[in-house]
């Protein structure tokens, strides 16, 4: 009998990003450096374009793709795969945990990404920083330093209003 196959690799998760970008070998870099990313495959085409990437960063995968490559171009024409860039900004941000908010935001920035909002003490437990990454996503860089309700976020945010 034949072994039945799992609907999901091992190591991914239910909802895996697909980031385009403008210069795929290069976020890779920036993502081993800023993240620690490591890269799982990588499939090139011809010109050096990246096709698709796949990336661990922590325990999460992570896709991407030149938004330039063949492949993308065929989203492209769906309306499908656009960078960042090519849109003037995205609505999809990413929201990192890490052991250590302030070194990983750090990282980042001397990796080349731009600080949205440095690293600080948040209502909800949270030591959480944001920055845009040289492609133009957005990241949230955080660690949790406790443990706070909901109904104690609330309560905080009304008391400030």
């Amino acid at each position: 009998m034949a072994k039945k196959v799992k609907m999901m690799p091992d190591g991914w998760h239910n909802v895996t990003p697909f980031l385009s970008v403008n210069d795929a070998a290069r976020a890779v870099e920036f993502y081993r450096k800023a993240f620690g990313a490591t890269e799982l495959e990588r499939m090139a085409e011809p010109d050096g374009k990246v096709n698709h990437a796949v990336l661990k960063i922590g325990d999460s995968i992570v896709r991407l793709s030149d938004d330039s490559s063949k492949h993308a171009a065929e989203w492209v024409a769906k309306g499908w795969s656009r960078s960042p860039k090519s849109l003037g900004g995205t609505p999809v941000h990413f929201y990192v945990y890490v052991e250590d908010s302030d070194a990983v935001f750090k990282r980042a920035i001397a990796a080349g990404a731009k600080v949205m909002e440095p690293v600080v003490d948040k209502e909800w437990g949270d030591r959480v920083g944001s920055l845009t990454d040289p492609f133009g996503h957005i990241w949230l860089v955080a660690t949790h330093k406790r443990d706070v309700s909901f109904k104690d976020v609330v309560k905080l945010r009304a008391a400030r209003s």
